[in-house]
């Protein structure tokens, strides 16, 4: 069985999400058309839904399989949970497990990424990687101006408008972050030193410091 990190990514694959086809009105018993995905203003794929009712609706698309060209026409069930202050959410119930879902990835057949066996691509990323990524968050999140890049934190102009409170926390908790990704980094470091060092030591190399 494959590990995590061996698997695709869901960022890998186009997504059906439920609750925006719901935002678009396209949940609508009776609706008939065509949802798209863009990338850069320009659509780069299509497919065919139809509202059969509340609780279904049908897919219709074209694949490429071993070059040939293969047509898609099937229902595809949803279920409403009622939300805490009123109003109900949708969720897709996969057609291949039945699992209910928000949203489901393009292959074949639109399946969950149980099925498809797929993970986010943060859960590929090491200890280290995770905490420099919310690091750059965060401090995009204060001032994303290139020039500001290599600033500490605490030299960062304040953003027109943001109060002098918020923008405290938002250098204390970047300035947290980096400390802890530098640990991290660190711990990561000194990890592959030492297996560099054991493989080393097999190969009968000498790997004392000099001097």
């Amino acid at each position: 069985m494959s590990s995590d990190k061996e698997k695709d990514a869901t960022e890998d694959y186009r997504a059906l999400d439920v609750r925006e086809l719901h935002r678009a009105g396209v949940l609508v018993p009776g609706w008939l058309g065509n949802w798209q995905w863009k990338r850069r203003g320009a659509v780069v794929a299509t497919i065919g839904i139809e509202a059969e009712n509340r609780d279904r609706v049908r897919l219709r698309y074209q694949v490429t399989v071993w070059g040939e060209r293969e047509a898609k026409d099937y229902p595809v069930p949803i279920t409403w949970t009622p939300c805490h202050l009123g109003g109900e959410r949708p969720w897709f119930l996969c057609p291949c497990c039945g699992r209910r879902v928000a949203k489901l990835y393009a292959h074949r057949i639109f399946a969950c990424r149980h099925c498809l066996r797929l993970n986010y691509r943060s859960q590929q990323q090491s200890k280290s990687d995770r905490c420099w990524s919310r690091f750059w968050a965060a401090r995009n999140s204060l001032n994303r101006d290139e020039d500001l890049k290599l600033l500490p934190a605490r030299h960062i102009p304040k953003p027109k408008g943001m109060h002098w409170k918020t923008y405290d926390k938002k250098v204390a908790k970047i300035e947290r972050l980096e400390l802890s990704a530098c640990r991290s980094s660190m711990v990561f470091i000194q990890k592959v030193e030492r297996q560099l060092g054991k493989a080393l030591a097999l190969l009968g190399a000498d790997v004392s410091p000099e001097g």
